[in-house]
């Protein structure tokens, strides 16, 4: 027999930010700090390990290859168990793996403890995005662009803490910036089981008519195509930004300053796109995204000078803040509650695909194709596309929209 995943009633609507901000930090710890804070801390780790360059890059596709084996399976699970027991799980990972990696020295036990971290933050993810979809599915573009802001929050936290860190304990060096990243996701671990609690839709009965068919479901298979384009597109400028501004004769600071805005508006992008969506309709903010999306690649190609790449760093972090989060709430919509962590699974997969090739040919297309006006030319074409198939999909995603509410 199945137990009964443990349940209360809808939160009262002052509870919207005590439950939306615990799930944030747990984005900021798993996300942030723990993947996104890998490159950060990396120099560090390359010089105290006396690692190659081709050394701290397996460790990086050693993380990346844990995230991609088990995204797909996270929602599966979450469906089986209930949200919070996977995602608690997930973050007890990540935690485990934060404090090992501060007493190991070999290279392939730190790379275990990295598969660890990539496999952990995915079981964090997905089932956090349906447990709060589930509390609160009125504002889910509000609530989902809130969580999604947590990756970008811990790559900032990552740069600010990490030097402050090392210079605190020179001797210690990388392990103290795990000790101390260990620490903030076990409190923070701690407070989400205190706090979280799985939606009332985690003990929805479903008939085997309405239980999703992925690849029969049309829209839902679009998305996890758009979702494929977006993972392949969105990571050129935040690769190659700042070489493109070194190579067009532009200061180290200036180009330093100017990514950082990228920075800050992918942060607030996601819940400024979300918040819209709430009001205006899911279709209609997904479509203009897509345009600032093209927009965000394209600037540099015509101006490639200071006021260009400010203008696309605002542009383009704002808009993928915004793409992820509406392409994971047009998701929600296509499945019953109780399977919008296997949906969000599904599509994912395809993401994650699409940000292993896209990194792959854009490099190559800078090599020998005419530089990175070559690869941001590569964003806009993939931004057309998606925004093409979204416009094809119109009709089907405004129907389920409206079925939805």
């Amino acid at each position: 027999m199945n137990s009964v995943p443990h349940v209360q009633k809808a939160p009262n609507p002052k509870h919207f930010w005590t439950l939306v901000l615990c799930g944030t930090l747990l984005v900021i710890t798993t996300t942030g700090l723990a993947r996104m804070g890998y490159g950060a801390v990396l120099p560090y780790m390359q010089k105290g390990l006396h690692l190659t360059i081709s050394q701290t890059g397996l460790l990086g596709t050693i993380m990346f290859l844990g995230y991609l084996l088990t995204v797909g399976l996270s929602g599966v699970l979450a469906v089986r168990w209930g949200a919070k027991l996977v995602l608690i799980t997930g973050s007890a990972a990540v935690v485990v793996s934060m404090l090992g990696l501060v007493w190991s020295s070999s290279f392939w036990a730190i790379g275990l403890f990295m598969f660890v971290i990539g496999a952990g933050s995915s079981l964090v993810f997905t089932p956090l995005m349906s447990l709060m979809i589930g509390w609160f599915p009125q504002q889910r573009g509000k609530v989902l662009g809130i969580l999604l802001s947590g990756a970008g929050i811990g790559m900032l936290l990552s740069g600010f803490l990490i030097p402050v860190i090392i210079r605190v304990f020179p001797h210690d060096g990388w392990h103290a910036v795990w000790l101390c990243f260990g620490i903030i996701s076990l409190v923070v671990l701690v407070l989400s089981l205190f706090v979280l609690k799985n939606p009332a839709s985690a003990r929805q009965t479903v008939s085997e008519e309405d239980k999703p068919q992925w690849l029969k479901n049309k829209e839902l298979t679009l998305i996890a195509v758009l979702y494929f384009l977006i993972g392949m597109a969105y990571l050129i400028p935040n690769l190659y930004q700042s070489s493109y501004m070194l190579e067009a004769g532009i200061s180290s600071s200036t180009t330093g300053l100017i990514y950082a805005f990228a920075g800050v508006f992918s942060i607030i992008g996601g819940p400024v796109w979300g918040s819209i969506s709430d009001k205006a309709g899911v279709q209609q903010t997904f479509m203009l995204a897509w345009i600032f999306a093209v927009l965000g690649d394209l600037v540099p190609i015509v101006m490639d000078n200071v006021w260009g790449f400010a203008i696309s760093s605002i542009i383009w972090g704002s808009s993928i803040g915004g793409l992820v989060t509406l392409i994971q709430v047009k998701a929600s919509q296509q499945v019953p509650s109780k399977y919008v962590p296997s949906g969000i699974g599904f599509i994912s997969v395809f993401y994650a695909v699409g940000q292993m090739l896209g990194p792959a040919l854009s490099g190559w297309m800078i090599e020998h194709m005419g530089g990175f006006a070559a690869a941001y030319g590569l964003g806009a074409v993939v931004y057309v596309l998606g925004f093409v198939l979204n416009s094809r999909g119109k009709v089907v995603s405004m129907q389920s929209e409206r079925s939805s509410l």
